[in-house]
C-alpha cells in the first residue's frame, strides 16, 4: 500500500489560505466562441508567433480570453512527438521550429505558448520540472526533470497550463488526441498532484511547499480526477483526514463538465454505517443512481442537481451512476469501496 503521509496538522492549517477561483472565469459560451474563431486560424498567419498570436488575440480583450485562443489554438494543431521520446531524441526546438513541424515533445509546447503570451503582451514563465504518470511512466521517483509546462498571470494570480497534457496522452505508445480542460489556467494547488517545479520557487500553491520526496509520495490523482470538476481545496481536505487510506476516489473518462461534483467522499474507501453526502450538478444526466451488488438508490433531482445521504452496510464496489438525456444506460462518474 502507498506510504502515507503526515500531512493532517499543516494541510489544515493552511486550507483558509488556498486562492479562491478568480472572478470572472469564462463561461462555455464565451469559451466556445473564442475556440471556434482560434481553430478557425488561416494558413497565412500560422507562419510566425507575432502573426498568429495578432490574429488569436484580435478583439480579446482579457487575460483570460487572450489565454484560452492561445491555449486552444496549441492543443488543437500542434500534437506530441512520441517517437522521439520513445527514441531519446529530445533536441530543443524553438517557437518557429514547433509552428513548422506542427510536432514537438513537452518543450515545444512550453516554448510556443511562452512565445506566443508573450507576443500577446502577457506574463509567462516556463517551469522545467517532474510529472507523474508523463507518457505512461509509472513510478513516482525522478532522478531527473522530465516535463516543461507553464504558469500565466491572471488578474494578478498565478495560474498554470499544460498544453502538451492538454493536446492529449499516449496509451499503449500511440499519441491519442484529446482536449483536456484539467490543465487550462489551474490553481497550483491542483497541479502540484502532478505537476512538481525543479526550482522550489514556482511551487506557486498556497499550502506549504512539498519536498520532492513529499511529492514522490503523494497520492495519484487521474486526469479524469478534476475533469469532475472536484475542487483542489477539497482534495486537500481529504488528504489530511486521519482515515484516508491513501487512494482517492476512482473516477472515469467522461467529457469534461459532464458532472460537476459539489459534495462526495473523495476517499477510495468508505465505512459502513457512516453517513455520506452526494451532491452533484449536471444538465446532460436525467438520472442519476447509486448502485450496490443488490442494491439501486435513485438520487433526489432538483433542477439539475442530484444528491443523496447514504449510509451502506454493503462491503464491496459503490458506484455512482449517471444516465443521459435519450440514453437507455448509465456510464460511471464515481467509483468507491465500502470496507471496514
Amino acid at each position: 500500500m502507498q506510504k502515507k503521509l503526515r500531512f493532517a496538522g499543516w494541510v489544515l492549517a493552511a486550507l483558509t489560505l488556498i486562492a479562491p477561483a478568480l472572478g470572472g472565469e469564462l463561461q462555455s459560451k464565451e469559451r466556445a466562441d473564442i475556440d471556434a474563431r482560434a481553430l478557425a486560424a488561416p494558413p497565412e498567419v500560422e507562419k510566425s508567433t507575432k502573426a498568429l498570436a495578432a490574429y488569436l488575440t484580435h478583439d480579446l480583450h482579457t487575460e483570460r480570453e487572450k489565454i484560452r485562443a492561445i491555449y486552444r489554438w496549441i492543443t488543437d494543431r500542434i500534437e506530441y512527438d512520441v517517437d522521439a521520446y520513445l527514441a531519446g531524441k529530445l533536441s530543443k526546438m524553438n517557437a518557429s521550429e514547433v509552428l513548422t513541424k506542427r510536432q514537438s515533445v513537452c518543450d515545444g509546447f512550453a516554448t510556443l505558448f511562452a512565445d506566443l503570451s508573450h507576443e500577446a503582451g502577457l506574463e509567462v514563465k516556463t517551469i522545467e520540472g517532474f510529472a507523474k504518470g508523463y507518457v505512461g511512466q509509472g513510478t513516482h521517483h525522478f532522478d531527473k526533470p522530465n516535463h516543461m509546462w507553464n504558469a500565466i498571470q491572471v488578474d494578478g494570480e498565478w495560474r498554470m497550463i499544460d498544453a502538451t497534457w492538454g493536446a492529449g496522452y499516449v496509451v499503449d505508445g500511440k499519441y491519442k488526441k484529446v482536449l483536456s480542460e484539467a490543465f487550462f489556467m489551474v490553481p497550483p494547488e491542483q497541479l502540484v498532484f502532478s505537476h512538481f517545479p525543479k526550482d522550489d520557487s514556482w511551487q506557486l500553491q498556497h499550502t506549504p511547499h512539498l519536498s520532492q520526496k513529499e511529492f514522490e509520495a503523494l497520492p495519484e490523482v487521474k486526469t479524469t480526477f478534476f475533469n469532475n470538476e472536484i475542487s483542489a481545496l477539497a482534495a486537500w481536505e481529504t488528504l489530511s483526514n486521519p482515515d484516508f487510506a491513501g487512494y482517492f476516489v476512482q473516477t472515469y473518462e467522461q467529457p469534461y463538465h459532464l458532472a460537476s461534483v459539489q459534495k462526495a467522499p473523495l476517499a477510495y474507501n468508505l465505512k459502513p454505517a457512516r453517513t455520506y453526502q452526494f451532491r452533484i450538478r449536471s444538465d446532460t444526466f436525467e438520472k442519476m443512481a447509486v448502485a450496490q451488488t443488490g442494491t439501486w438508490l435513485e438520487m433526489e433531482k432538483q433542477d439539475n442537481a442530484y444528491s443523496l445521504d447514504l449510509q451502506s452496510q454493503i462491503p464491496g464496489q459503490l458506484l455512482v451512476l449517471g444516465k443521459a438525456f435519450g440514453s437507455e444506460t448509465y456510464t460511471a462518474i464515481l467509483g468507491y469501496e465500502v470496507k471496514p
